[in-house]
């Protein structure tokens, strides 16, 4: 299970605003978690024991998710509500790191493509031995069925996740 990092905004400018960006954290969270992830979500926690208000324990908070961020696979961010100050210092973090930004939008997308990407890797590793330079336009009919095979294995065998 691969763990991401749930970037959306949480400052608001009233109450109302605050409930609609903890709604949205909470459904980027669970999409998250529907797809298969371990989602690591910050701001939905750290504001409940430190107080954004105080300088000193936001900018704590802040270290301290960007120590979480540096561990994970990739960065989901949700982009409804547009981009705050602290998604951008989050976003750069994570380019810094070279870990891949997701927008939230795109994730079953990209989850589908790694999945691809995924079942590509372990059939053309184990497809055969005759095409140790690249199965593409391979014409050696125990090849393919070797390759054919060696998919249907990884399909029923691997998740998403």
């Amino acid at each position: 299970m691969r763990t991401v990092y749930i970037c959306s905004p949480y400052r608001a400018k009233d109450g109302a605003e605050l409930d609609r960006h903890i709604e949205y954290a909470q459904a980027l969270t669970k999409q998250a978690i529907e797809a298969g992830l371990a989602p690591i979500t910050p701001h939905l926690y750290m504001t409940q024991c430190l107080n954004e208000d105080k300088p000193q324990e936001r900018a704590a908070g802040i270290a301290a998710g960007l120590a979480l961020l540096k561990k994970c696979d990739f960065v989901i961010v949700g982009v409804k509500y547009g981009i705050s100050e602290g998604m951008s210092a989050e976003i750069a973090a994570a380019d810094l790191a070279g870990i891949e930004v997701v927008n939230a939008d795109k994730l079953r997308h990209k989850l589908k493509h790694d999945r691809i990407v995924q079942l590509d890797k372990y059939t053309r590793h184990n497809a055969c031995s005759y095409c140790e330079d690249g199965w593409d336009g391979c014409n050696n009919d125990k090849c393919n069925k070797a390759h054919k095979a060696a998919y249907k294995y990884a399909e029923t065998h691997f998740t998403s996740g």
